[in-house]
Formats: structure tokens, sequence, C-alpha cells
């Protein structure tokens, strides 16, 4: 009985939220005024990032050059929210989330791709990255991070640097969260000014 109270309790309170919670986008709010806001990661000095990072660099120098914005406002490196920016970012995470199959790497080296049909983590982020790159987000904006969850394992997501804060694109999860709602232990990420170059989180 504690346990249907419970249940009942938590729907009531759920109805009464806002439809963009700090845990997720759930609908993409109508009006500016609506929009979230989400704290920065501070940056604690520079890192080596994974050595699948720095082969697909050199493989692919176009994937790791320094973009300015196009299409879209930006401040200081940051892309600025809007309620149409927050409508991209949100339908780049979903389509690529449906449109890749998880697939864990085979062998022993880490390859980082993007595109595809399947992938492990960091393709998916990459993905992403590249989709919101040629939408015109500048790079400084775009940030492949790397965090361990919450059952202790190595992931890697998507940071979009903004104006209102740093937001998760992850392909564990549909929605676009703040960097703080996440429940990860952020590790690393490229570095805003140089994306050739990583950061310690």
């Amino acid at each position: 009985m504690n346990k249907l109270i419970r249940t009942l309790v938590l729907s009531a309170v759920v109805a009464t939220l806002p439809q963009v919670a700090s845990a997720g986008f759930l609908n993409v709010p109508k009006q500016s005024l609506d929009l979230p806001v989400a704290g920065k990661v501070n940056a604690k000095g520079p890192t080596l990032g994974p050595s699948g990072f720095y082969v697909m660099c050199a493989t692919i120098p176009s994937a790791c050059k320094v973009q300015k914005a196009r299409n879209v406002g930006a401040s200081s490196g940051n892309v600025r929210l809007t309620v149409d920016t927050l409508k991209l970012i949100d339908r780049v995470n979903r389509q690529i989330n449906g449109a890749m199959r998880p697939k864990a790497e085979s062998g022993t080296a880490d390859v980082w791709k993007i595109g595809g049909s399947s992938g492990d983590c960091e393709d998916y982020a990459l993905t992403k990255r590249a989709a919101l790159l040629r939408k015109g987000f500048p790079s400084s904006s775009l940030l492949m991070t790397t965090v361990v969850t919450r059952r202790g394992e190595s992931h890697a997501v998507l940071m979009v640097r903004t104006d209102r804060g740093d937001f998760v694109l992850d392909n564990l999860n549909s929605l676009v969260k703040p960097w703080s709602a996440t429940g990860y232990r952020f590790i690393a990420m490229q570095s805003p000014t140089n994306p050739r170059m990583w950061v310690r989180l």
C-alpha cells in the first residue's frame, strides 16, 4: 500500500512540473523565457585525450580544426541558446540515436569514426558533433567529453557549450541534459580554444 501511495504522489508531482525539467528537455519550450539554464563545467588544465581521438585527427584533419560560428549566434565561443537552437540540438540528438545502433569495438584498437549505421559511444558523439558543425555551430561549443557512468563504466558524450551552460548529448538517453543532471563523473573534454587538445575536468 505504501508503494502505491508513493507512486501516486510522485505522479502528481511530475504532472505539475514544467515541460522543460532540469533532468532534460521533455518538450522544447515555445519562448525564450522558459529556456533551461545549466552550470558550466570547470576545466582544471591540459591533459591527454583518448588515443583514438589523435588517430582520427591524423586521418581526418578536418574533424579537428577550428570552425567559427555560421548561421547561429555565438558569444565568447559559446553558442547562444535560443528556442530554434534548442530544437536543433534536440533533433540531432534524437535522430542520430535513432539512426545508429550500438556496436562495441571488436579489436583492441580504439577507433573513432564519424557516421555509419552503427558504432560505440564516441562514434555517436562524433556524428552529432559533425552534424552540428555542418549547421554552423562553432567548434568551441561542441566538445567531445569522457565520463564515468554511475555503473563505473567509461563513456563518451558530446558537450554543447552555450551561453546558458553546458548540455550533454548522449547515446544512452534521448533527452538532452544539463551536465550536472546526468549523474556522470566528468573526466576530460576537448579544449574550447583548440579542438586538438584536451583539458581535465
